[in-house]
Order: structure tokens, then sequence, then C-alpha cells
């Protein structure tokens, strides 16, 4: 199975999968799935740019909006996690995960699901030590604080994925884990001299996060990609035997890296490091945004990975689910989420099974995601004909979410602050009828643009909006 692995989209949709098909022409292969590591963009119509955290003057619609309303269809299948740079009261109607758009998938907060044989984890937003052990407070309208602190990482979802106990291929996050960019086996000079004022944050080792840090120790996983800094960067990260399970412990290793993966001073160090196989080891890989001449796109084999190329649940990942529910903290005040081992045994197979039992008698044993994609919000055309009609500072309640608590008999709370604050009873506004649509069939679409282009390089612009996002306080995270 290929792979496609793209950093921050920034809502250039057509332009990634232009890449794509280009890539696919010149190597005479064939992706089966496209992977975005955040600031997916998923912006509807112009009522989303309220929602999302960047400077107006750079608030642009992209290309979503085509494939929400059914104008395109995607045409690899997409996952993606959220990152800060998001329409973050669209992505929380789907806080469990799903399909914003046809053959588009969305990891949720944190979730795991399956694709071909790959077991594939992920973890949405960045960290910052002053949310980080807050609840889920936020709820649309946002106002300024919690347009922001909306995508700040909470300490609950790293405790819901560190119950995990069977073995991740692949793990996402938008903000690097802490400490690998003093890995042994990088190209820190390199790094440094693309982005040289990194040098004072890494040489304090403050760079990226603890929290993902912690995720990756832990969870081990195969391959570990990530977006953010606007950079590409490879490494390979060593988990020691001897080192502390909350120290991201990195140094230089070997084996079966992918063409393309490292730079020559990477591949040098691999070599004149040699032996230690035996040792558990994590390649990191980190992309560019979308923009000519940059490297933002990697191709990956998996050659081993068989099963469907469909998105499917995860049962032990719904069964960590079902279990924790009624920790998920809501008010905006420090709760306890504990993270250290012995409070993460992971779900029971008692627990397990019922998943599966539930599973089985919803869909005759068939794991895969239903493809219930349903319109919430109006499209930008209806929007643009109709603009005080239409709100998009009210919290939907998403069928899909709604549908996925059902099956594991959970209430659902995601409007329970606006319901407390409002004295509202019941749930959510409900989608409106319009919202389902029939995917066409006849839609050409034309990648031969994007994939071509041999311009100059533009000035970046930076849209991180402050520097909180980059500079994050220093929290503890050993509990």
């Amino acid at each position: 199975m290929r792979v496609a692995v793209q950093g921050c989209s920034h809502g250039d949709l057509d332009e990634i999968y232009a890449s794509v098909a280009h890539i696919e022409q010149q190597e005479n292969t064939t992706v089966d799935l496209v992977i975005s590591c955040g600031d997916f963009q998923a912006i509807r119509n112009q009522g989303d740019f309220d929602s999302i955290a960047v400077p107006d003057k750079y608030k642009e619609l992209g290309s979503f909006h085509k494939y929400y309303s059914g104008e395109k269809v995607a045409p690899y299948p997409t996952l993606f996690i959220g990152g800060n740079h998001e329409a973050s009261n669209y992505l929380w109607e789907l806080y469990y995960g799903g399909w914003v758009a046809p053959n588009m998938y969305y990891m949720g907060c944190s979730g795991v699901v399956r694709f071909g044989g790959l077991r594939i984890g992920g973890l949405s937003g960045i960290f910052d030590g002053r949310n980080y052990r807050l609840g889920h407070f936020e709820f649309p309208p946002y106002d300024r604080g919690s347009l922001r602190s909306v995508y700040h990482v909470r300490e609950f979802e790293v405790r819901k994925l560190l119950h995990l106990r069977d073995k991740l291929d692949v793990f996402l996050s938008h903000d690097w884990p802490r400490g690998v960019a003093n890995c042994g086996c990088c190209n820190k000079a390199g790094l440094l001299r693309c982005k040289p004022y990194f040098r004072e944050e890494i040489a304090r080792d403050e760079l990226g996060s603890p929290a993902a840090a912690k995720l990756c120790n832990r969870l081990k996983p195969r391959y570990w990609f990530s977006a953010h800094y606007h950079v590409k960067f490879p490494a390979v990260i060593r988990h020691g035997r001897s080192v502390s399970e909350d120290t991201l412990a990195v140094s230089s290793g070997n084996g079966g890296m992918p063409s393309g993966w490292m730079t020559k001073e990477v591949q040098q160090k691999l070599r004149e490091s040699g032996g230690a196989d035996q040792e558990e080891y994590t390649k990191f890989l980190a992309l560019d945004k979308c923009m000519p001449n940059r490297e933002f796109l990697q191709i990956l084999d998996f050659p081993e990975a068989q099963g469907p190329k469909a998105f499917q649940y995860d049962v032990e990942w719904l069964a960590i689910l079902r279990r924790l529910q009624a920790e998920m903290p809501m008010e905006r005040r420090q709760v306890a989420s504990p993270t250290d081992a012995a409070s993460c045994p992971g779900a029971s197979r008692e627990e397990v099974d019922w998943v599966s039992i539930k599973l089985s008698a919803a869909s005759g044993g068939d794991l895969s995601v239903p493809t219930a994609f349903v319109r919430t919000a109006p499209t930008q055309t209806e929007y643009e004909s109709a603009p005080r009609h239409f709100r998009n500072d009210v919290h939907y309640v998403n069928p899909q979410t709604a549908s996925l608590l059902e099956l594991l008999e959970l209430p659902y709370t995601l409007d329970a602050n606006r319901r407390q604050q409002q004295g509202m009873r019941g749930p959510g506004r409900q989608p409106p009828p319009a919202g389902n649509f029939m995917v066409p069939t006849n839609v050409f679409l034309n990648f031969q643009a994007a994939a071509s282009q041999d311009e100059a390089n533009p000035e970046e612009i930076n849209i991180e909006g402050d520097q909180d996002d980059l500079n994050d306080e220093e929290i503890d995270i050993s509990m």
C-alpha cells in the first residue's frame, strides 16, 4: 500500500491532490491514502471565518468548500487531524471523528482508525501549558480567548490515547514531540539553517510538545508524522530501556528507511552508529506546508499492509472511549486526568468484547465506518444567496456523532456548556433537512496546473497570529 503524507494543508486541497496525481503519473504508481498532519481548514462557507484563528487579511475560503458542497469529490481517501488553524466550530461537531466531506475523514480531538491494514492514531491541536489541564469549556460563538484555546491539546485526550495497548503503525500530531530536534539521528544543523530562530528553543530542549513526547515514548509507533513548523525534518527516535517513561529517549538507529526519507547527513549518522536493532524505535518525519518548491509531500510504501482500503473502526479505541466518556471534563478549571502508566491500564477484555458484539450486531461484522456524510451548515453558494438567514455560531448535532454515541450507549454532551449557560433543554440544533445529498458521479477534476508549477518560491507568510503558539508555557506532565 502507498500512502501520501502531507504537512500543513491550509485549505489547498486542489493543489495537494494535483501533486499526488502528478507523482502517480511520473512514477507509474497508485496512491491509496492521503494523510494531512493538520491545519486542514475545513471551511464550509465564509461564516466559518469567525471560528478560525487566522488574521483577517489571511482568511481565504480555500478549496474545501467545493468538496463539502459536492461540486468536487476527493480523488483519494483522505485522513487528517486538526492543527491550530481550523474551522473549530465544524470540527467540534465531529469530536469523536467523522466525515467532513465525502471521502475525507477527520480523526477527532484524539482517535484511532484502521485503513488498509494500518492502525493509525492521532492527536489534534497544539500544546499550550496554560490550557493543558483544563476541560473542553469552549463552544461557538468563540470569543478572542476561546478561539485560540479551543485548539490547545487537553490532558484528557492524552489520557485516552495512553490507554492503548495494541501496537500502532502510524501516529499523527500537528506539533512535534518535544526532544526530537535534539535526536542523535537527525540533521539539526540543516534544521537550524532553515529555521535559525529555533536555536535557543532547541538548546533549552523546549521545541515541541511534551504531551506528544509522552505519547511517543509510551506508545512507540513505527512512524510518527507532524507538521506545524513549516519545514521537512526526518529523525529516528530510539526508545531506550533504561530511560524514564516520561522522557523522550532519542539517539541514532538504523533499519528500513523509505526512499527519500532522510538527508545524506542523517544516513551517514545511521551508518556510523550501527547495531542495537533489538531496541524499539520510531521513524519521525515532519513536512512543510503546501506551497510551490516546498517539501510538503512524501510518498511511503507499506508493503506489509494488507486489509480493506476503507476507514474502519478500531475496537480497542471505541472501548476506551466508552470507558472514559464519564470523565470527559467540560469546565474551565483544572481537572484531574492522570497519565501515569498505573492510571492508564487500558480497556478490559470484557469492554473490548462488548464493543465487538455491538458492532457485529449493527453491521454484520463489517468494521467499516459508515459513509453517512451529512451537511450541517450551508454551502458557500447557499450562504452567499442569503447570509443573514444562516448562522455558523450555533452548535449543530452532527448525525455521525449522534449515531456513534447511540451505538456505544453514551449520552450526547458536546453542547452541555451552551445549554447550561443559556438554560436550554434537550440537544443542540439539528441539521437542516437539506443536509443530505447524493455525490455527483460526473465530476471532472483538472490535476494539471498545480503539479507542474515551477515558479519562484514566494515569501513565507506567518499566520501564526502571535508567539504563544510556538513558545508554550512550561508544564510538568509527569503525573
